[in-house]
């Protein structure tokens, strides 16, 4: 019998063995060393999604500040689209940024500051998603976050200093921009009892045009008619909407005239506070015809309420009115529902017998209204600029 050298086997199994172990070493190290990269990168992104949220939180707050900017401002300043914002007005626009970012935490860093310079005012091209720096009538604004050297400091890694690495840089970038009041409005934001038919924008109305509120049915000069905001008659022809006195109230006969003058009145005296207006839900009670008894009410309430504007060099009764669905200019009864707001510049009140109103529209102008659901949403005289920011980048 021969016997069987079985060395040559044996070493082959170790060998075999050894290289087993050697790659499994290699490979437990790499899997070792993706882990911890991976701990590390998901840490920054993380650290990313917080500084998105202070960029985001801070670039509408000084969004909402540049809207209330514009909203305090006289209609002709609003309308000035070569104004440059004041040092102090910007100052309050970028105090405003850094202070909502200042609320939010990063990482380990537990207020975020903002590095001088990333509050910055511009203008949003909504067609072209394009942000461009400028302190002239801005509309937007951007805001940089970032945890690096020029701002709260680089975040540390857990374990990528194995590799040398041992800090990495995060940064988040915000666009807020105002855009057009085609959304609904907080209560008491429309106060005229008139309004225009939305068939007088088609075609026929530019900005700065004239309309006369008063002849209402004429189409080549104004498309317009008297309104009730929600106001039901009866129960004494008292408005519901009255906050306090300057209603005269009562009974007796009038009906919708009645409740419009008690209206005027209430307006005047400033206790008139109607609900919010969402278009294409909100309907208005709309009353025909010129009701005449009106008219004194409204010119006193238009001497009340106008200031001189020396840009016009005459006194002015500054009105954000609804737009209505209409189908046509003639006389507008009943429930109507508002499809839109408009800005004008009631220049002319007089009563009997010419009863007229006389108002230039405004565009450019804000008006105390959401922006539209729909990103670009809204636009045209119909749908003035909104005080309200939305996220845009």
């Amino acid at each position: 019998m021969s016997t069987c050298d079985t060395s040559n086997a044996v070493w082959k199994n170790m060998n075999q063995q050894g290289v087993a172990g050697v790659t499994v070493a290699i490979l437990s190290g790499v899997i070792v060393m993706m882990a911890a990269f991976a701990i590390d990168v998901g840490h920054a992104l993380v650290t990313r999604n917080q500084l998105q949220n202070a960029a985001d939180a801070a670039a509408l707050s000084a969004g909402r500040q540049l809207g209330l900017t514009y909203l305090a401002l006289p209609p002709g300043d609003q309308q000035n689209m070569s104004r440059n914002l004041t040092s102090q007005e910007q100052s309050q626009v970028i105090t405003s940024g850094e202070n909502a970012s200042y609320a939010n935490s990063a990482s380990d860093a537990a207020n975020i500051t903002i590095a001088g310079g990333e509050v910055e005012l511009g203008t949003w091209n909504l067609n072209a998603k394009t942000f461009t720096p400028t302190v002239t009538r801005p509309n937007a604004i951007r805001v940089t976050a970032r945890r690096d050297g020029a701002a709260n400091g680089p975040i540390s890694t857990f374990f990528a200093g194995i590799v040398g690495v041992n800090s990495m840089n995060v940064s988040a970038t915000a666009v807020a921009a105002l855009g057009t009041a085609g959304g609904p409005t907080p209560p008491g934001a429309l106060n005229a009892p008139f309004g225009i038919s939305e068939d007088w924008f088609n075609g026929v109305a530019q900005c700065g045009d004239a309309i006369s509120f008063s002849p209402a049915n004429d189409p080549a000069k104004g498309c317009a008619a008297w309104h009730q905001f929600e106001e039901s008659t009866g129960a004494g022809n008292t408005p519901q909407y009255c906050q306090g006195g300057g209603s005269g109230g009562g009974g007796g006969t009038g009906g919708n005239a009645k409740m419009l003058d008690n209206i005027i009145e209430c307006i005047e005296a400033g206790n008139y506070n109607p609900p919010p207006v969402t278009p294409y839900q909100t309907q208005y009670n709309f009353t025909g015809g010129e009701v005449a008894s009106a008219f004194p009410e409204l010119q006193s309430l238009f001497n009340s309420a106008k200031e001189y504007n020396s840009q016009t060099n005459r006194d002015e009764w500054q009105v954000q009115i609804p737009v209505y669905q209409a189908n046509g200019c003639s006389n507008t009864t009943g429930s109507v529902t508002i499809v839109g707001y408009a800005n004008a510049a009631v220049w002319e009140v007089k009563t009997a017998p010419s009863k007229t109103i006389k108002a230039d529209l405004q565009c450019n102008t804000f008006f105390d209204g959401a922006p539209p659901t729909a990103p670009g949403g809204g636009g045209g005289p119909a749908t003035p600029l909104s005080p309200y920011p939305r996220l845009v980048s």
